[in-house]
């Protein structure tokens, strides 16, 4: 089995995608829908049942089903994630795919990285707004996307403007059951073309006063746009934008809201404690067909990542802000990247077909960040700055060979040269998949490495506490999977089913000091995660969709803490916030102008930690276990006007989150919101 596997290590696949949108239905029948497609990160559309890997594509249209706002919320139902938000909405938003980190999974809009440096990401302000679909594929992918794609890779893409000018505004208000704080969502999107221009521009603004009584508002401006130019047939360029400005209040201390409390031992909550972003992305795609067979693409990015950090000293309310004093920090994080690689494609599809990938990838990445420590009871007022860099290069190559539409193989490398690594790193990937036309099965397996990269502090950071490790290596995952999918019926019901491991190694462990600074950073951590995923998908007709996902860890156990002997990450025990199982289905019903979508989560038991601290200097921190929890999320629209005048819908609009109003921490120590609903308008003109 082992020598079999072997075989099939070195893996290069794609991203996922689907075909252009199935042309509107006449009322009372259902809508052609073309074969379904993955779009490889080579840009070449492969159908899904020839797809080698495990991936996942939410459309548009299941987009709309849900009336979610944030990605996040459509994430947590795909097989092998976890979604775990510290508190109400604006609380800091991870993803653990595969078991991996919240930093293992690169995060893309329409190709162009958005991840900080060192692969960190928080999807709390991330929305849908002017998004076609998201693609999520599943394995380590840094043969294709370079570090920090450890577990997989998240792309956001958005849509292309075609048509007559398509104006729609919607509007929703709603309230939060714990104390009656009100919401609201505003969100304007206008797409069209003219002649060979094409344009889509989203907006949107959230406020949300959140679900405690105290400094725990949420807002957020985003604006989502894309501008098509298609000056000849085999040219065409693509520009886009995308901005996020939001504040966030929370009055959390240490381990959150309800531990913080005084009357329960806490240090007390703080009045005005807040985090501000300011995230802007640019970024140019040109793509040359000079041939039929020869495909050229470039792609050009800036992206601006603004935080701060606010803590004014409130002695009075927060016993924590009465021994330390005052915090502001700023992080400024810049980033130039390029992309640019060629598609050559030879043979016949019926007999032997190949394509044949080369690409070149660089980026430079910039950090600012400010701190300031106001005076206390025993120390002065001080501060400190860095101001430093690192650079990154690339070459990588791909091969994809289709065998008489039966077997399909991909295999490709990546050779990452970054400034703070002390050698080039080798990442290889390869995956295959077998076609039994006779029952309309896949059979695929896949394999390969990937890496991460420090992060700027880790690497270079000045902290009065902390002294970084310039001499870090990356990150390491070697990963492997085998899986099925099986169709039936002419696609109406198909379900697939995949084993999954990764074994990651040179894990960046925060090591404690005997003497000042107290604490350092080494490459000391091993873990193994392993596990079973399975989704499926039926319409049996009568307007009913009907899907549903399950994800089971075998293993998610640290086999190495560098003989740290840790609480929260030591030798033999699971890592923190990672469920054992986790069960998600949807039931989605259509008739007539009446829609109707019926979501359900669980998430089981999970280690998490716990953190206390009261005066003078009491700090206590301890491993606890989480409990498992289920909600259920419903929304629901109907259409009021259809195409009267220049209004082409008026549809009205509900949702109600947390159905039954459970109460449940998603991280230990943290409320999360209980039954809370909105409703509102939506217009199409």
């Amino acid at each position: 089995m082992k020598k079999w596997l072997g075989v099939m290590l070195i893996l290069a696949a794609g991203w996922p995608g689907i075909p252009p949108r199935a042309q509107e239905a006449a009322p009372g029948k259902e809508a052609y829908v073309m074969e379904e497609v993955v779009v490889t990160a080579t840009r070449t559309e492969v159908p899904a049942k020839e797809t080698s890997v495990s991936y996942t594509v939410i459309t548009e249209k299941e987009i709309a089903e849900r009336q979610a706002t944030r990605v996040e919320e459509l994430l947590r139902t795909v097989p092998g994630v976890t979604i775990n938000q510290t508190g109400g909405r604006g609380g800091i938003t991870s993803l653990f795919l595969r078991g991996g980190d919240s930093n293992c999974t690169q995060v893309l809009i329409n190709g162009i990285r958005l991840n900080d440096a060192g692969g960190d990401f928080d999807f709390n302000t991330l929305t849908v707004d002017n998004l076609e679909r998201i693609e999520v594929i599943r394995g380590p992918m840094s043969a294709l996307y370079g570090a920090d794609a450890m577990t997989g890779v998240v792309n956001l893409v958005t849509k292309k403007g075609t048509g007559p000018p398509t104006l729609s505004v919607s509007s929703n208000w709603g309230a939060h059951s714990e104390n009656g704080n009100l919401m609201s969502e505003q969100r304007m999107s206008l797409l069209g073309s003219y002649k060979k221009f094409g344009y889509s521009i989203a907006y949107s603004r959230i406020d949300d006063q959140g679900i405690l009584k105290l400094n725990n508002r949420f807002a957020s401006n985003v604006l989502n746009s894309r501008l098509d130019l298609d000056p000849l047939e085999n040219l065409s360029f693509k520009f886009t934008t995308f901005l996020v400005d939001s504040r966030v209040g929370f009055p959390t201390e240490n381990g959150g809201d309800r531990l913080d409390p005084k009357s329960v031992g806490g240090p007390g909550l703080d009045p005005d404690q807040n985090i501000t972003k300011l995230d802007l992305l640019l970024g140019l795609t040109g793509n040359y067909w000079p041939f039929k067979w020869w495909e050229n693409e470039l792609t050009l990015a800036y992206s601006h990542r603004d935080r701060h950090f606010n803590d004014p000293r409130n002695p009075f309310e927060s016993d924590f802000d009465q021994l330390f004093g005052a915090f502001f920090s700023r992080n400024l994080e810049r980033r130039w990247s390029l992309d640019y690689h060629s598609n050559f494609r030879f043979g016949s599809k019926d007999r032997i077909e190949t394509i044949s990938t080369l690409g070149v990838a660089a980026r430079t990445e910039h950090l600012k960040q400010n701190l300031y420590f106001g005076e206390t009871a025993f120390t002065p007022p001080s501060s400190s700055n860095l101001t430093t860099s690192r650079k990154s290069t690339a070459f990588y190559a791909q091969e994809q060979v289709g065998l008489w539409q039966r077997l399909f193989i991909t295999a490709g490398f990546r050779l990452e040269d970054n400034s703070v690594f002390d050698r080039v790193e080798f990442t290889p990937r390869a995956s295959a998949a077998f076609r039994i036309t006779e029952t309309d099965t896949t059979i695929r397996a896949a394999g390969g490495k990937a890496i991460k990269e420090p992060t700027f502090l880790e690497s270079f950071s000045r902290d009065q506490l902390t002294v970084a490790n310039p001499k870090l290596r990356p990150e390491k995952n070697t990963g492997w999977e085998v899986g099925m999918d099986q169709y039936f019926f002419k696609d109406r019901l198909r379900f697939g089913l995949t084993y999954f491991e990764n074994h990651f190694k040179d894990l960046i462990t925060f090591v404690p000091l005997a003497a000042p600074p107290f604490s350092s950073f080494e490459n000391i951590g091993a873990v193994r995660t392993t596990g079973l995923e399975f989704a499926l998908r039926a319409k049996p007709g009568w307007g009913l969709t009907l899907s549903g996902a399950f994800t089971h860890l075998f293993q998610f156990t640290v086999l190495d803490d560098g003989g740290q002997g840790g609480i929260f990450f030591a030798t033999g025990k699971h890592l923190l916030r990672r469920p054992r199982n986790t069960f998600s289905f949807d039931v989605n019903y259509v008739r007539q102008r009446l829609e109707v979508h019926l979501n359900g989560l669980y998430t089981g038991s999970r280690d998490d930690s716990k953190f206390t601290f009261t005066l003078p200097f009491d700090f206590q921190s301890a491993r606890v276990i989480n409990a498992p929890y289920f909600i259920l999320n419903l929304a629901a629209s109907y259409d009021l006007v259809r195409d009267w005048g220049y209004i082409k819908k008026v549809q009205l609009l509900a949702r109600a989150n947390n159905l039954l109003d459970r109460d449940y921490m998603e991280a230990y120590g943290y409320s999360s919101p209980g039954f809370n609903a909105v409703g509102g308008l939506r217009v199409v003109f």
